[in-house]
């Protein structure tokens, strides 16, 4: 498709980004200590930090990979926003409150909560900064996607472009900024789905329940594939994943991501005490619910009205605002993505910087103990992290990124729940159980995702496209095991 330079989408791309920036640097005059680059002074009301957390969590995932993979796949899309809603109800009955009473900064510092231990927080600081990074590949891809129609630049410049702008504000003034961001674009983000979805519903004449009704009914549908399929066939499982194990094993992992992911869990130690993390959880959830929702419309709008680039799945949502509203409405759409990406990926690079400086520099390494350099070791992660996330992005050019957030959740719930659980909740947990778990739900979900047909295609060794299914329950069982052989140990020795 012919993406040329756009005037009024330009000048809404730069308005948003001066708008970014000039907050960024308002906040940075109130960045005095690491408690207030990391977690904002721990002083942020609850129904900012739910909002907050709704923008944060609404990701380019959510906004373009989500609409593009129901457009594409129909309920196997949806699958996403189904999935994505249902892990905060682990988060808001199980972590809240419990994670809020224990941390300070940084995951890690809730695993270390029990155990003291040095070791514990390098590898919760290492899976940390792995998680981090595998989901800002997709932010990236997402951001060279927007760009490429928004101004005209190429793909590769639009990646550039939004790195260096999230750096900016991350190395500027933390989560001071990043929070105020998140929160700015939790709402456009809602009026935006919501303006769509309108949209689409008054252009196409159908009320909510009647348009979806139609495409079920539908005897003929051409899919942006190709393939011609009923409506009772793109609205059931099976379109995208043929094998009911791949669809399982999704869903397992986006249930459980959400509960351990650190960019997310670190909002926790945000707001001041565990009632006002639970509260911001419920005002996530209704925000998020919401939104996964009207996704339901957005791909579906973009099959009927037939708006989507068959080259990037990516661009269903705008292109779709395009048709309905013309010039203005897709800038003001693709603008609103845009600003989406900034601050998941500001949040992203916090949670970074936090592993390696205040977890690995100041905590392990023992440096720096009076913090007299931690901010300035802080900023200097975000960029490192930022450059790297940048040329992941590059390489990642054409990826879903709904589905690329997919395998971060998966490593994230193999990795850090079944610590998170355990240190929760169980006081038999021992600390080689930690480490052990955190260890086997990392290389085994990664491993997996080195050998599955997302990088091997036909001649992969693994059959599935998301290790969740295996990796997950991995991670858990290591722990229990070890944390039960310790016990035994223990009680042999006495």
């Amino acid at each position: 498709m012919d993406y040329s330079f756009q005037p009024l989408a330009f000048a809404l791309f730069v308005v948003i980004t001066a708008i970014t920036l000039f907050i960024s640097v308002l906040a940075a005059r109130r960045i005095r200590t690491a408690s207030h680059y990391y977690v904002a002074g721990g002083g942020v009301k609850w129904f900012v930090n739910g909002i907050a957390f709704a923008g944060d969590y609404l990701s380019a995932a959510s906004f373009l990979g989500i609409a593009g993979l129901i457009a594409f796949f129909g309920f196997d899309g949806f699958m996403y926003s189904i999935g994505f809603l249902a892990g905060w109800i682990v988060a808001l009955l199980l972590i809240a409150e419990s994670f809020r009473r224990i941390g300070r900064f940084t995951l890690a510092d809730a695993l270390v909560h029990r155990f003291k231990s040095k070791r514990v927080r390098l590898a919760a600081a290492v899976s940390t900064l792995t998680v981090s990074i595998f989901y800002l590949i997709p932010q990236m891809v997402g951001a060279g996607s927007i760009i490429q129609p928004l101004i005209g630049l190429p793909y590769e410049v639009g990646v550039v472009v939004i790195g260096a702008i999230v750096i900016l504000i991350v190395a500027t003034a933390g989560m001071v900024s990043t929070t105020y961001v998140q929160f700015i674009k939790g709402f456009l983000l809602l009026f935006a789905a919501f303006g769509l979805t309108i949209g689409v519903l008054i252009v196409s004449g159908y009320g909510p329940v009647d348009f979806v009704s139609n495409i079920i009914s539908n005897p003929e549908i051409v899919t942006p594939k190709g393939a011609v399929v009923s409506g009772e066939v793109f609205m059931s499982p099976g379109l995208k994943f043929k094998n009911p194990l791949d669809f399982a094993s999704l869903a397992l992992a986006l249930f459980l991501g959400t509960a351990a992911l650190p960019h997310i869990l670190i909002r926790y130690y945000t707001v001041p005490s565990p009632s006002d993390a639970r509260k911001s959880t419920v005002i996530a959830i209704g925000a998020i619910g919401a939104f996964y929702i009207l996704t339901l419309f957005l791909g579906l709008g973009a099959l009927y009205f037939r708006t989507f680039d068959p080259a990037n799945e990516n661009l269903s949502a705008p292109l779709l605002a395009q048709f309905i509203g013309g010039e203005a409405f897709f800038a003001l759409i693709s603008s609103i993505a845009f600003a989406t990406i900034l601050g998941t990926v500001a949040g992203l690079l916090m949670a970074a910087a936090g592993a390696i400086a205040h977890d690995i520099y100041t905590e392990y390494l023992g440096k720096n103990k009076r913090g007299t350099n931690t901010l300035r070791i802080s900023k200097v992660t975000a960029v490192g992290v930022g450059v790297i996330a940048i040329v992941l992005g590059v390489l990642s050019k054409g990826q879903n990124v709904a589905f690329l957030v997919g395998l971060a959740f998966a490593i994230a719930a193999s990795a850090n729940l079944p610590a998170i659980i355990c240190v929760l909740f169980w006081s038999k947990t021992s600390e080689r159980a930690i480490l052990g778990g955190i260890a086997t739900g990392l290389i085994s979900s990664i491993a997996l995702i080195l050998v599955s047909p997302t990088l091997m295609g036909t001649s992969a060794l693994f059959a599935l496209n998301n290790p969740g299914i295996v990796s997950i329950p991995l991670g858990f069982a290591v722990t229990i095991v070890v944390s039960l052989l310790d016990g035994k140990k223990g009680q042999q020795a006495k």
